[in-house]
């Protein structure tokens, strides 16, 4: 099996970044090997002269386009999953990630209204999941960014998220 055509095939055609998981489990090899195949990839590709390239650390990896051509693409590149997101949608987007994990309710009681359909649309979308939930009555879910979030912000971590101000750092106020 050519690893390297298999590879950049399911990396072009996945929605975000594939965990190595999946290639060690279906492809039986190292973790070594398979940033090693990611490397020949890379090379290859800037040898080719191609806009894109494998980004990866230890756990995914993506394929991206170089930044260096980002404003030649600024024209033509495709609408964005956070363009046409509603004002509403925005605003909960922006609780998820600097609340996060956060429930509905948590959502909710910071925008002040039901934010139910802005929840379904950002997860439609791949923005947010849900991580899991909390023990208690009713189980309440429990809101994450995905991946595909950061790569979309361009950010590495939440970490890297601007800082707003006192109210979301106040852990008191939870």
């Amino acid at each position: 099996m050519n690893y390297k055509k298999v590879i950049t095939a399911i990396l072009l055609v996945s929605d975000g970044s594939v965990d190595h998981k999946y290639f060690l489990e279906n492809f039986n090899i190292s973790n070594e090997n398979l940033l090693s195949i990611f490397d020949e990839i890379n090379n290859e590709l800037k040898d080719n002269d191609y806009g894109f390239y494998i980004k990866y650390d230890l756990k995914s990896s993506d394929l991206v386009t170089l930044s260096s051509i980002s404003t030649e693409l600024s024209e033509f590149k495709p609408p964005s999953v956070l363009r046409g997101l509603s004002t509403p949608a925005l605003e909960t987007l922006s609780i998820v990630a600097y609340e996060q994990p956060v429930t509905k309710l948590k959502v909710n009681e910071i925008r002040g209204v039901e934010s139910e359909s802005s929840l379904k649309t950002l997860e439609s979308r791949g923005l947010i999941e849900k991580s899991g939930s909390l023990d208690l009555p009713g189980n309440p879910h429990l809101y994450v960014t995905t991946n595909l979030f950061l790569e979309k912000m361009d950010i590495t971590s939440i970490d890297d998220l601007p800082v707003l101000g006192e109210y979301f750092s106040n852990i008191e106020e939870e």
